[in-house]
């Protein structure tokens, strides 16, 4: 919606367009004209500038509000999310670690097994008066497949877990210049551990990883 300045910025600027397009610089006369409506133009972009700028402010102050409104809304959300993330969390790494005990029962089961297997074989065999067989068992490379217990707990869709690795300060002498500031260069560590994982090896900071549900796309 047009106001009464904004008509009036819009007739000077036709009238000095209008003006400079007719122009033509041939001598020292039309050559301080331009000057001046290029001094013109600068004018009138100063007034459009001063015509816009509580505009702007008005709109930037009316975003920061919404902004902060919609922080606050977000925010009501936090305990939930925070606390369905811990126990999903929790529950995953105690059924992860329940797993891997499983894994390795089966694991010792088969071993010993096989070695009950080969003594067995060996003991025939030096019965038997084969030393040489009996030595070629002992010595030869044995291969049990690894038992692969399936996960249970289920897939989430739309989840998935993930390994953020963080890190926390263990001595700030031991660590190397290029990770100092007045204080530890908090960007130039997140910048290494975020690339190296858990090989990140910088004197003074312990690299740790936390587990954190997170959307995914479907």
């Amino acid at each position: 919606m047009e106001t009464i300045e904004t008509k009036e910025i819009e007739k000077e600027l036709i009238k000095v367009e209008i003006n400079a397009i007719a122009l033509q610089v041939t001598d020292n006369e039309t050559y301080a004209q331009a000057g001046t409506l290029l001094i013109g133009y600068k004018e009138l972009g100063k007034t459009i500038k001063n015509y816009f700028k509580p505009l702007k402010e008005n709109t930037h102050k009316a975003w920061e509000v919404i902004c902060d409104r919609e922080k606050e809304e977000l925010n009501k959300l936090q305990p939930g999310i925070q606390h369905l993330n811990k126990q999903m969390v929790t529950y995953n790494i105690e059924q992860e670690q329940i797993r891997k005990a499983e894994e390795d029962r089966l694991r010792d089961e088969a071993e010993k097994a096989e070695r009950e297997r080969r003594l067995g074989l060996v003991l025939k065999a030096v019965e038997a008066g084969e030393e040489e067989e009996a030595k070629a068992i002992l010595e030869e490379p044995g291969f049990i497949p690894p038992p692969i217990v399936e996960k249970t707990v289920p897939k989430q869709a739309g989840l998935a877990m993930v390994t953020i690795y963080k890190w926390r300060l263990v001595d700030i002498n031991k660590v190397p210049k290029p990770y100092l500031q007045l204080r530890v260069n908090e960007a130039a560590v997140n910048q290494t551990v975020k690339a190296l994982k858990a090989q990140t090896n910088i004197p003074g900071i312990e690299v740790y990883s936390e587990q954190s549900m997170r959307g995914v796309r479907k």
